[in-house]
């Protein structure tokens, strides 16, 4: 019995140590949307506390994105065929998932990235690797370089029939090539068709600067450097949203 001591030690030395990763909440879901066409608001965004408020969805009825990073509120919809964004928060949410977070880690790397699926297996590499508990969700940011890119701004119509397949029906499709852009997101392996897309362990938009444009990822092709910012409780962090959303320095 006495070196049954060292041996818990041992078998306790080499589990993973995870920080509390920030509480997710979400409101609406992708599968009311998909399969009960249900379009209303499920909340509104000026009943959310904006310090540190980090957040995406989609506007009710369908008729735009929402970003909102440190309490920062990017809505990007379609107006007179050209897309508009408003930083106030006077807008509702179909569905929406947001956490708050105050400190950010930041971990940069070289790496090549073709296809979203890439980008959802380096997500979950470095979170883990930085503490991350990556079967809880969690939310991230990015910043990179992108060689081609695109992303939708939905803009339902009133009186149409929504159902899954004619979702992308008015879905305004955007393209951006050589430009440093933003990534906000949440990952989870467990929340498909609630708050991560099907199939999907990402929900991602993307921030443009020329114009400030905020959409829903659809595709990525990124070349060269790439930082990517993790929660951190530790208090310790440098890292700040401010230098992520300066996309011009980078």
């Amino acid at each position: 019995m006495r070196f049954l001591p060292s041996y818990i030690l041992v078998v306790f030395g080499i589990l993973p140590i995870f920080a509390q990763n920030p509480e997710v909440k979400s409101a609406g879901a992708f599968h009311k949307i998909m399969h009960d066409a249900d379009l209303s608001s499920k909340i509104r965004l000026d009943t959310l506390s904006r310090k540190n408020l980090f957040a995406i969805g989609v506007v009710d009825s369908l008729r735009g994105e929402i970003s909102v990073v440190n309490g920062k509120a990017l809505v990007s919809f379609i107006k007179d065929t050209f897309v508009r964004t408003d930083t106030t928060f006077n807008h509702e949410a179909a569905m929406l998932v947001y956490a708050y977070v105050k400190n950010w880690k930041v971990v940069t790397i070289e790496q090549d990235l073709n296809n979203l699926e890439e980008l959802a297996l380096l997500i979950q590499r470095l979170a883990s690797e930085n503490g991350i508990d990556v079967t809880k969700p969690f939310p991230f940011m990015a910043k990179t370089w992108v060689k081609n890119m695109s992303f939708q701004v939905i803009d339902w119509q009133s009186g149409m029939v929504h159902t899954a397949d004619t979702h992308t029906q008015f879905a305004h499709e955007l393209w951006h090539s050589a430009e440093i852009v933003m990534l906000a997101g949440f990952y989870s392996e467990n929340h498909q068709a609630m708050f991560m897309p099907y199939s999907s362990k990402m929900y991602v938009h993307t921030i443009t600067s020329n114009p400030l444009i905020s959409g829903h990822l659809a595709t990525i092709d990124t070349f060269g450097k790439i930082s990517i910012y993790f929660p951190d409780n530790s208090n310790k962090s440098k890292a700040i949203v401010k230098e992520a959303m300066k996309l011009e320095e980078y």
